[in-house]
């Protein structure tokens, strides 16, 4: 039976994409300043979202790399973003931090397959 289930190859473009990311955002947080803004022609752009792109993109990619589910690198950089757009607004109480890992808990399970 086992030798009939199909394996999941583990996709490289995770790992080069999680790559990519991490030298992305090393380079912004070395090189960006976070109190000026970035202006594209007529538009501000503020450093923040420069700093969560990069970010969330590598806590995405490297975990789909490892555990080979999408779904565990969405919920592990929904983590990462959330709590430290918490610590952003001054969220800092250690019950946030247990309410989000709950949220993300039920969120799992809510979304793992269901055995019968």
């Amino acid at each position: 039976m086992l030798w009939n289930m199909r394996r999941k190859k583990r996709q490289l473009i995770y790992l080069i994409l999680a790559v990519i990311s991490f030298v992305s955002f090393i380079f912004i947080v070395l090189l960006v300043s976070p109190l000026k803004e970035i202006s594209l022609g007529f538009i501000d752009i503020s450093p923040l979202i420069i700093f969560f792109i990069p970010l969330v993109l590598f806590f995405f990619s490297l975990p789909t790399f490892i555990f080979r589910s999408k779904k565990h690198g969405v919920l592990l950089s929904l983590f990462v973003l959330v709590y430290l757009l918490m610590r952003i607004f001054g969220l800092t109480h250690p019950l946030f931090l247990v309410l989000l890992i709950g949220l993300l808990l039920t969120l799992e399970l809510l979304f793992s397959p269901r055995q019968a």
